[in-house]
């Protein structure tokens, strides 16, 4: 966010609280040159209901943290039924005292702040973090609140009357001065972020020797939201929301913390979480558990009220089509008749919508879409018809990265992704993504913060899938702004538009790289670009006797889990073949491993002591410590740049080392061009392609399976005979299109 003080208003505006509204609007003016936030019922911290949380709580640098507490209702006198202190509002009705609630909840915060050391001093049992709290009482007089508040001892809370909001405000010491360790940690703390916390295993050495010694350091850091982080997952927005980020930016932290703050808040919303790679059912339900039990202290509901559901699903797993169908009364589609399709999954939308689409009900108060530029938009209109709500208002948040996508690089708006109303009008217009919903929450967001993969092995990522270092690059953002947004500060040229022939400088700061494993090495006196190594190897045998020798050796030397190494194949064809020859070669040096939907159940990930044997296509969503990409020597000469699309899935998994590996001369030319993108880490250097080009290249993405073979296999008549290329090429272009 720009602005150093944010506003996470949350479900504010739904419950349509003005005097709420007009506080949040007067606070933010007043602490605008503050360094923090202010939140509307961020966090329960493990009280029974919202009724137990106050209305604000203000977390900045300089005044340490503050909660607020409205009430709109004229309080008339203070009374006690069964040890219970209650006030009597003008309507005759009773509510909770708000001063034992504010108390209770200010102990909950106090305790939950005990669990940091530099937060809280044991020796002297107190808090190195100033606290302080206030009621406002938007109908009463000052005398009126004296004549029945009682003891204004027995209360940490200071009974005020609205008017006095600002003048209280501006008589608070600003003289905090928490750090940045300081403020990140109470925001951990708070908002329950840090059960995202991975326990890093711990050789109990303190040098760092070993693959494993760096890895482990770098992941000793309590999980911590960034801004755009906070913003995009902590507030419930009264409409459709995209949320883009590239992998690792948190896109699924943030939908899951999401469902499990609505189902928190909104106990009767019945919520769907929907996602395409069938290894991330457990994770994407541990993520929601293990925030909502914190912050409720019971288990979530993912029987009748939250569906984490798969977009396919089977006699295994329900997912949303197979639910649906059984819903509906009808027979599904299984995967062996859609088998060889160019997309089976459009194919049985497709078939739902036309054979059920006017009898699927509106049955979701919030649809949450994970992985989204894997669906085809018949996923997206099915969405739409189950979401609750009128017209473009419907509740429905999708997270996006393009560049994940094997299929397609190009990012639809919504007016093309949810389809069109009987009078021809989309269901959903682009406009609908412009500006932003009441409390300044962003319609359309950005993750620019990449946490999971060290900057080298992200920039050659993107460096291959973008084909940069290329004759031709196969993907541009000819504004400056799409750079900005992804991570990237364009240093060349100076305008805001980027045109065909400009020479681009683009670089990746620091800030925007939050994996620490680059600069530990860099402090060891180690070259953080061996973080990527690029072989060509001679044979087949060659190369799986190399992949099954460095992992042993990863295993057995450098401390490396067996189950944080993951090899991914780019081999379409065979492939299955292909990993039981790793697998086979593994097992002859007694190292297990596991090649999950191929030998194992699909969603049999990573499991302890094994190694992990898999496509880019299942390795979705998933992460590990060692990634090892083998049959990469298609990639430099992949016309339909599926397999370049592939890499960056593929390397993106990685916190940490990457080995890449090919056979023969495709190899070469896939070593080649990453030593040119490594040697200008943390910068690219390129020359900006004309837009038709670029469409050209993207064109073939959208192929068949079968398509793309025989245009690969064209493609290699051509390079041995270029002077058909130039004749042939259009036309496959145009047959694409």
């Amino acid at each position: 966010m720009a602005d150093t003080f944010g506003v996470l208003a949350g479900s504010l505006a739904l419950e349509n609280k003005p005097f709420h509204l007009e506080a949040l609007a007067r606070i933010k003016r007043l602490l605008s040159p503050c360094h923090g936030y202010i939140a509307y019922k961020l966090t329960r911290l493990g009280r029974v209901s919202d009724e137990d949380v106050p209305s604000f709580l203000i977390v900045s640098k300089e005044h340490g943290i503050l909660l607020l507490d409205l009430v709109e209702e004229r309080i008339v006198e203070a009374t006690e039924k069964d040890g219970y202190e209650l006030w009597k509002t003008e309507a005759a009705t009773l509510i909770q005292a708000r001063n034992s609630v504010l108390d209770l909840y200010e102990d909950e915060v106090i305790a939950r702040l005990k669990n940091d050391v530099y937060l809280y001093d044991r020796r002297s049992r107190s808090l190195r973090v100033p606290i302080a709290s206030a009621i406002f009482f938007c109908r009463n007089s000052d005398q009126e609140i004296a004549s029945w508040w009682g003891d204004e001892e027995e209360y940490h809370a200071s009974p005020l009357t609205v008017d006095e909001l600002e003048p209280w405000l501006g008589s608070l010491p600003g003289d905090a001065g928490l750090s940045d360790r300081a403020y990140s940690s109470i925001c951990a703390l708070l908002e329950g972020t840090y059960v995202y916390h991975s326990q890093p295993s711990f050789s109990g050495r303190d040098e760092l020797r070993t693959r494993n010694d760096f890895i482990q350091r770098s992941l000793r850091v309590t999980f911590k939201q960034d801004e755009a982080q906070r913003v995009a997952s902590m507030q419930l927005p009264s409409g459709p929301q995209r949320i883009r980020g590239l992998a690792g930016t948190g896109k699924t932290i943030v939908l899951s913390l999401k469902a499990a703050i609505t189902h928190a808040r909104f106990e009767d919303f019945k919520i769907l979480y929907l996602f395409n790679t069938q290894s991330l059912y457990q994770n994407v339900q541990s993520l929601i558990a293990r925030h909502y039990t914190l912050q409720a202290k019971k288990a979530p509901d993912f029987i009748d009220h939250l569906h984490v559901f798969h977009a396919w699903g089977g006699k295994q797993r329900p997912g949303l089509y197979s639910n649906l169908c059984d819903q509906l009364g009808m027979r599904p589609i299984t995967w062996g008749e859609v088998r060889g399709m160019s997309d089976g999954l459009q194919y049985i939308y497709r078939d739902l919508l036309k054979r059920a689409g006017s009898s699927i009900p509106p049955t979701y108060d919030l649809v949450l879409i994970d992985e989204a530029q894997d669906f085809p938009d018949e996923v997206f209109q099915v969405a739409y018809k189950l979401a609750k709500g009128e017209g473009a208002n419907k509740r429905i948040i999708w997270a996006y990265d393009e560049f994940q996508s094997l299929r397609d690089t190009q990012m639809k708006g919504p007016s093309e992704l949810f389809g069109l109303n009987l009078d021809g009008r989309p269901n959903v217009p682009d406009s609908a993504l412009e500006g932003f919903y009441p409390g300044d929450i962003p319609k359309d967001f950005v993750l620019p913060n990449c946490y999971r993969t060290p900057r080298p092995v992200l920039m050659t990522a993107h460096g291959v899938a973008m084909g940069l270092y290329t004759e031709t690059p196969n993907e541009m953002f000819y504004n400056r702004n799409d750079w900005e947004a992804l991570g990237y500060n364009v240093l060349q040229p100076q305008s805001l538009f980027i045109e065909e022939g400009d020479l681009v400088e683009i670089e990746r700061g620091d800030q925007n790289s939050k994996n620490i494993l680059e600069n530990l090495l860099r402090n060891e006196e180690r070259d953080p670009l061996r973080l990527v190594r690029a072989l060509e190897l001679d044979s087949v045998a060659e190369q799986l006797k190399y992949i099954a020798e460095k992992i042993k050796w990863l295993i057995e030397k450098q401390e490396v889990a067996p189950e944080e190494i993951v090899v991914i194949n780019l081999q379409s064809r065979n492939n299955k073949e292909e990993m039981l020859s790793v697998q086979r070669a593994l097992t002859a040096l007694g190292v297990p491993s596991v090649i999950p939907g191929y030998v194992e159940s699909a969603d049999v990930f990573k499991p302890k002591g094994f190694v992990t044997i898999t496509t880019p296509f299942r390795a979705k969503g998933n992460e590990a410590n060692i990634v090892f990409v083998m049959n990469a020597q298609g990639v430099s000469r992949d016309v339909t740049l599926r397999m370049r699309n592939a890499f960056f899935v593929a390397l993106t998994r990685s916190r940490g080392w990457c080995y890449i590996t090919g056979v023969g001369a495709g190899a070469r030319l896939l070593v080649d061009e990453i030593k040119r993108i490594k040697s200008d880490i943390p910068r690219f250097n390129f020359v900006c392609p004309s837009p038709g080009s670029v469409r050209k290249s993207k064109s073939f993405l959208s192929l068949s399976d079968k398509q793309a073979t025989e245009y690969e296999r064209i493609a290699e008549i051509l390079r041995r005979n270029p002077e058909l290329k130039n004749l042939i090429m259009d036309d496959f272009a145009q047959d694409a299109d």
